[in-house]
Order: structure tokens, then sequence, then C-alpha cells
């Protein structure tokens, strides 16, 4: 499907699929009995669309600090390591002098 920006009624600026705006664009231009039966289920699906979106663009957001989280956290983990290490051996150098 191609995206691209498109406003609704009561919606900030979003990304809507070109085809349901064409489809929209197209049951405006039909006749009012055409309109009144489709135009409200073209524009909930429109709705639906843009809430998917939103929480596709939550949920890229959430893993992409995940991401980021367990690198922080490896990062972590390798230092203590080698905090550790460095700890062990001067430990071991201190034993080997007393």
């Amino acid at each position: 499907m191609s995206y691209q920006t498109q406003c609704l009624a009561s919606s900030p600026v979003e990304t809507l699929p070109a085809e349901l705006l064409a489809l929209r664009e197209r049951v405006r231009t039909q006749t009012r009995e055409v309109r009144a039966a489709l135009g409200p289920l073209v524009e909930e699906v429109l709705e639906e669309a843009l809430f998917r979106h939103r929480i596709l663009s939550v949920a890229r957001g959430a893993l992409e600090q995940y991401k980021l989280d367990l690198e922080l956290t490896r990062f972590d983990l390798d230092a203590t390591r080698r905090e550790r290490e460095t700890l062990l051996q001067l430990l071991k150098s201190r034993q080997g002098l007393g």
C-alpha cells in the first residue's frame, strides 16, 4: 500500500493509505443516497487506519527504546565485569605480596 499525508476532520495530519483516500473521494462523487450509505463506513475505516498507524508508531517507538535500554544494559554489564576482573587481579596481586 502506498501512503500519503492527509488530514481528517477532527484529526491532526496523519499518514493514511492512498487507496483509502481515493475511496473516500470516489464515494464523495456518488449520489446522495450512496454517500449517505457508504460515507460513514469509509470514514470509520479511515479512523481505524489512523488508529492502527498510531498503535504501530507507539509500538515502534517502544521497540526502539527497548533496544536502546538493552544496549545500555549490555554496556553496563561489560563495564561491571571489567571492573570485577580488575579488582580480582588487584586482590590477587596484594595477596601475593603479603
